[in-house]
């Protein structure tokens, strides 16, 4: 399962980056600012995306040779949403163990009726190779190589080696994959408490929030019912390195304009980890 460490930052914001210069003096009390308190950064809705992709070369990844093992277990998962739109058919994806690879593949498209071309038709299936007992805890390292972004994510997992078991399965998401970066290998989920309402707007589906550090967008969410009955808004953030200051920024599509929270924090790393 993915460990989620969430920062619960106890003031009225939200997160996204986005090339703005910083808020003016935080909010003391925490809440309440009106509109006019708000500091108007721009107006028109902004263009805010995460630029994931990087310059790694392709990894030379070579499957494993099944004569040399006496077991084998099928892993079966999708990777989480934020990687979703990314996929391409020369992805691939290797678990290992230590430095031995012991399973590789590409994505498989499963006809699921109309939405056969949809992400969520698109699975990683794998068969891990080995010479371990039922009673053995491995620990696996799997690596997604994204062609469409150039580079490795890496996420560390467990498992117990049932031979000719399935593991996973067509609803099970994968978690954690994202915080393996290898271009931002500090990123973390982080929670931000921001009601609009608050604030004097009127929040709508079309509303976003955005993390930055300094003028480069570093996370993106946009406005959910969840988000919106709770006020809290889950941003997962890109950095380089620990203790980069992260500003939130909220748009507001009723008045078309993007304001500046006041929201700050200190990048830290989580690792994503899974048990399958």
């Amino acid at each position: 399962m993915k460990k989620i460490f969430l920062m619960m930052l106890a003031m009225s914001s939200l997160m996204l980056p986005g090339s703005c210069s910083s808020s003016d003096d935080d909010d003391d009390d925490g809440g309440n600012k009106s509109e006019s308190e708000l500091r108007v950064l721009s107006s028109g809705r902004p263009d805010w995306n995460v630029d994931l992709v990087y310059n790694e070369s392709m990894p030379d990844w070579k499957a494993p040779n099944p004569a040399l093992y006496e077991n084998w277990f099928i892993m079966i998962f999708r990777i989480q949403d934020e990687l979703k739109k990314f996929i391409s058919d020369d992805d691939m994806v290797a678990v290992f163990v230590g430095d031995e690879l012991r399973a590789l593949s590409h994505p498989s498209r499963v006809m699921d009726g109309s939405q056969a071309s949809e992400n969520d038709s698109i699975y990683y299936i794998l068969k891990v190779y080995g010479n371990e007992s039922a009673e053995e805890n491995i620990q696996l390292t799997l690596k997604l190589w994204s062609a469409n972004l150039r580079q490795t994510f890496t996420l560390k997992g467990t498992s117990s080696f049932i031979n000719e078991a399935v593991k996973g399965g067509r609803n099970y998401d994968l978690p954690g994959v994202s915080f393996g970066s290898s271009k931002y290998p500090v990123t973390s989920q982080v929670t931000v408490r921001f009601l609009p309402a608050q604030h004097g707007l009127e929040p709508s589906a079309d509303d976003l929030y955005a993390a930055f550090i300094g003028d480069e967008c570093r996370g993106t969410v946009p406005l959910t019912y969840n988000v919106l009955s709770s006020g809290q808004i889950p941003l997962i953030v890109f950095g380089s390195k620990e203790g980069e200051t992260v500003r939130v920024l909220y748009y507001n599509a009723k008045s078309n304009n993007v304001y500046d929270t006041g929201i700050t924090f200190l990048t830290t790393n989580q690792e994503g980890d899974f048990t399958i």
